[in-house]
């Protein structure tokens, strides 16, 4: 048996830094993956894909210096969590898939304008 994701992706936002319970640092991702195609009428549609991804431990310091909008290939296993909510009044169940990264590596560069080292946007 296998499972296996590879993504290819844009960051939608920094990730943000948690720690669980036991201590243990991780840090989360939302990553933005897009396909195109044509359609009947030949014209090009679009969808993108938003992905939630963990990334533990000695990862999850790598993880924590990317930034919004850089791209990134993400490796690592899908796993489902049952959660509960609430809903007007209204308790539901439903299961969310999330993504455990093994491995992760940046793409792109940090452009000049958002590289908080440049000191641009300091007064």
């Amino acid at each position: 048996m296998f499972n296996k994701v590879i993504l290819i992706g844009r960051l939608g936002q920094n990730a943000e830094a948690k720690t669980a319970q036991n201590s243990r640092e991780y840090a989360v991702l939302n990553i933005a993956t897009q396909e195109s195609w044509k359609n009947d009428k030949g014209d090009y549609e679009t969808r993108t894909e938003w992905h939630r991804v963990y990334a533990w431990s000695n990862l999850s310091k790598f993880a924590r210096n990317l930034q919004k909008g850089q791209l990134v290939t993400v490796e690592g296993t899908l796993r489902y969590r049952e959660v509960e909510d609430e809903v007007e009044g209204t308790r539901f169940k439903h299961r969310i898939a999330e993504i455990h990264a093994i491995s992760m590596k940046r793409l792109s560069k940090i452009e000049a304008a958002d590289d908080p080292a440049d000191g641009a946007g300091d007064e």
